[in-house]
């Protein structure tokens, strides 16, 4: 058993957690986990099944690890890519054929195939005319806007789509490929019969699904669940997924799958259930309690994404933006307001100053409120420019998910007007996966 099979395990009976490793951190690296089967622990992660007709790869590889996977599948498998299937659309997983593609060439080999969901193409070009926003949104996310991110615009079609099923056989393996919706809406989870194995794409992270990601395209809270079931129900004994570590075991399997399912269910059904009420989004996102039991599972911890976010997207999807607060209807400039509320606290600094007694006693989501009215009233007052930004380092610290973090990173870096990593160091320098490994070392 190597590295990453033995991180799994430790991660399964609680020696460890993702507190302390995230599913994105390392280590990285490849191990057998069946005959002529390999997984890829990467950011995000790659499996390798060998046939007597060549390798079907899922997920080959992100546009900036394409290169390290092709070298690591290289150095356990001498066998040409014959199909490779992308789980869905996203930059960490539908990239590395081109590796392929040109070794083919080089050595007069069969071009590989690619497969994916026929609604993968459309989500190509949105990201084309959307470059600028997603490169800023990432590097809020995972850098906490301390560095910038490229994004990128050439991406690999697929030469095969399907509508909701396809059964593929190479080299006398056959795969089940079958369409969901969850973290995008042109998924697919791959099951091989034969070794029983199911690869989930991000139906499974380890960690709260990432169906509610606050600052990017629509997710499927439901339809995720009724995946995880469908996919339950062929009791595999091996599990792959998108990022995180192997499941091995029949067990196991069953017990994450159903878990994460119920998870999302109770979070659906609560959410949907009050806005039948007629009840307002604010009311919503602070009844909603996802069960403390399944949030305590190793494989469920809120280190990503968080259930207040994937009600918010439950909203999003069956209730508009519009959040039932009638003045947020047509709003007043942001900055009015706050010049309007520093008027009547008697200035910015009033805020400041009471923003820092409120992150001082730990109540971080109404000292986040006076911190921005404070910043918006006063932008031009380095006291209170930095009194704001404290508040939101603090607040970033005391956050487990890397979406919060990053955000609210971001946000102090602003007030203290960096731009980049090279501006003045500080403590917001930090990125947001470096705290969250330093929170992981002391844990």
């Amino acid at each position: 058993m190597g590295e990453i099979l033995e991180l799994a395990e430790s991660m399964w009976n609680g020696q460890t957690d993702t507190y302390a490793s995230h599913p994105f951190g390392r280590p990285y690296g490849i191990e057998r986990v069946a005959e002529g089967t390999w997984f890829y622990k990467g950011f995000a992660n790659t499996i390798i099944r060998e046939t007597d007709d060549g390798l079907i790869i899922v997920d080959p590889g992100a546009f900036r690890d394409a290169g390290i996977k092709f070298t690591a599948v290289r150095s356990v498998t001498p066998q040409r890519l014959n199909t490779a299937i992308f789980t869905h659309g996203h930059v960490d997983h539908c990239f590395g054929v081109s590796f392929f593609m040109e070794e083919a060439r080089s050595k007069g080999w069969p071009m590989p195939r690619v497969i994916g969901h026929e609604a993968m193409p459309a989500r190509f070009q949105p990201y084309r005319d959307t470059v600028g926003y997603n490169s800023i949104i990432n590097s809020r996310q995972f850098q906490g806007g301390a560095r910038e991110v490229s994004f990128p615009t050439d991406y690999y079609y697929p030469d095969i789509t399907y509508e909701n099923s396809l059964t593929i056989s190479v080299g006398g393996v056959r795969v089940f490929l079958r369409h969901a919706r969850g973290e995008t809406d042109d998924h697919t989870w791959a099951y091989f019969p034969d070794i029983r194995l199911a690869c989930p794409g991000d139906l499974i992270i380890w960690m709260v699904p990432n169906v509610g990601n606050p600052q990017k395209a629509q997710r499927y809270c439901r339809d995720g669940a009724v995946a995880l079931r469908e996919m339950a129900a062929f009791r595999p004994e091996i599990l792959m997924p998108g990022h995180g570590w192997p499941i091995i075991g029949s067990d196991r399997v069953q017990l994450a799958l159903d878990e994460t399912a119920t998870l999302l269910e109770s979070l659906h059904d609560q959410t949907i259930n009050l806005m039948n009420t007629g009840a307002s989004l604010d009311t919503i996102i602070h009844t909603v309690k996802a069960p403390e039991e399944l949030l305590r599972r190793p494989y469920l911890h809120a280190v990503y994404d968080e259930p207040e976010f994937i009600v918010r997207n439950i909203w999003r999807l069956y209730g508009g933006w519009y959040d039932g607060t009638p003045s947020h209807l047509k709003p007043s400039p942001e900055r009015t307001q706050a010049e309007e509320i520093a008027r009547l606290a008697g200035g910015a600094h009033k805020l400041a100053e009471r923003a820092t007694e409120l992150a001082t006693q730990g109540n971080f989501r109404l000292a986040s409120h006076l911190a921005d009215w404070a910043y918006l009233a006063a932008q031009n007052d380095s006291e209170v420019r930095e009194a704001a930004a404290h508040v939101y380092v603090s607040r970033a610290q005391s956050e487990t998910s890397t979406m919060a973090m990053g955000v609210f990173l971001a946000r102090a870096r602003e007030m203290e007007g960096k731009q980049s990593q090279t501006d003045v160091p500080g403590e917001t320098v930090r990125t947001v996966l470096q705290m969250q490994d330093e929170r992981g070392r002391k844990t």
